[in-house]
């Protein structure tokens, strides 16, 4: 079990990316409410270090969601147009005792690598550890997964 007692996977995820996003909470905050009143629900959302005033700035949705997704791109996107891209799945692996447990997303990850498979996002809790990755690698990842964290 090594922390985690069950692993799932959605498919068809969409990745959206604003790259050189403005470093600031508000800036953020703005990008995302514009989805929100626009009634997407977003998920994984990831933030990269900041490099001076700019930051990467990322979330998933369903690809479900690609019309709305493109409807409501803010103001702010016109001039640091995002990258968008399909074909993904979310592996998500869940543990009460992932909280205390050492090593479990070095597990994942090279379970993941013996099988090629890369990651395209990463986003973490206390319980949890999700991966985006292609959506062609989902069942080579979960029959990797299911192994290493000894789940059959």
């Amino acid at each position: 079990m090594y922390g985690v007692s069950k692993i799932t996977s959605e498919q068809n995820i969409m990745l959206t990316t604003f790259p050189g996003a403005q470093y600031s909470a508000k800036s953020l905050a703005e990008h995302l409410d514009v989805f929100a009143r626009a009634g997407i629900v977003v998920d994984m959302i990831c933030q990269s270090a900041p490099r001076g005033e700019a930051v990467d700035f990322s979330f998933t949705t369903s690809y479900a969601n690609f019309a709305a997704v493109m409807k409501a791109l803010p103001e702010a996107a016109k001039v640091h147009p995002p990258l968008i891209s399909g074909g993904y799945s979310k592996i998500n692996l869940f543990g009460e005792e992932m909280v205390t447990s050492c090593g479990v997303a070095s597990r994942a990850l090279n379970a993941l690598a013996e099988e090629n498979i890369e990651i395209a996002l990463i986003t973490t809790s206390d319980l949890d550890i999700s991966l985006l990755i292609r959506q062609q690698d989902e069942d080579a990842a979960l029959a990797a997964l299911t192994k290493a964290f000894a789940l059959w």
